[in-house]
């Protein structure tokens, strides 16, 4: 498949899904409202839900396109595979080193939660821990390109 073919699918697909958040951006806010919530503070669009799933539909297509082409490009370019490789790795270990730091000490809240466990609240820090160094990391490698190209 040529790649003019592929930017043509790619382009006629992202204008597909912007075109269907459109309709339910519009469904949303003029669709009318859940009967018994209508004037009410807590009012509710009928579309709601759906526009939920078509927001997680959004983002598990994201992470589907976010790990699929970089093996794709590995696939079609085993010059690259080494440094996507070692992007894969580095961010293994930020994750590992994060979850091993994260606390596991359940919260102290004024009430129980299913998910105040051990379990979950580590991964929770992880998560956290994860984001802050990565974005730690991105802010320094573009400081650096921007110091790198200035001083050349």
């Amino acid at each position: 498949m040529s790649d003019q073919l592929l930017q043509k699918i790619i382009k006629i697909f992202i204008y597909v899904l912007m075109g269907v958040s459109a309709v339910f951006i519009v469904f949303f806010y003029f669709g009318g409202v859940v009967e018994g919530t209508a004037g009410t503070e807590y009012e509710q669009p009928v579309v709601t839900e759906a526009f939920i799933i078509w927001a997680y539909i959004l983002a598990g297509l994201a992470l589907l396109f976010t790990i699929l082409f970089p093996l794709i490009r590995m696939i079609l370019n085993p010059q690259h595979a080494k440094k996507t490789g070692i992007g894969i790795v580095v961010v293994a270990l930020v994750v590992f080193v994060s979850y091993q730091l994260a606390s596991d000490e359940p919260l102290q809240l004024a009430a129980e939660s299913e998910w105040n466990t051990p379990e979950v609240v580590q991964w929770a820090g992880a998560g956290l821990g994860t984001l802050y160094t990565l974005l730690a990391l991105a802010f320094l490698s573009i400081l650096y390109t921007e110091l790198v190209r200035f001083f050349k």
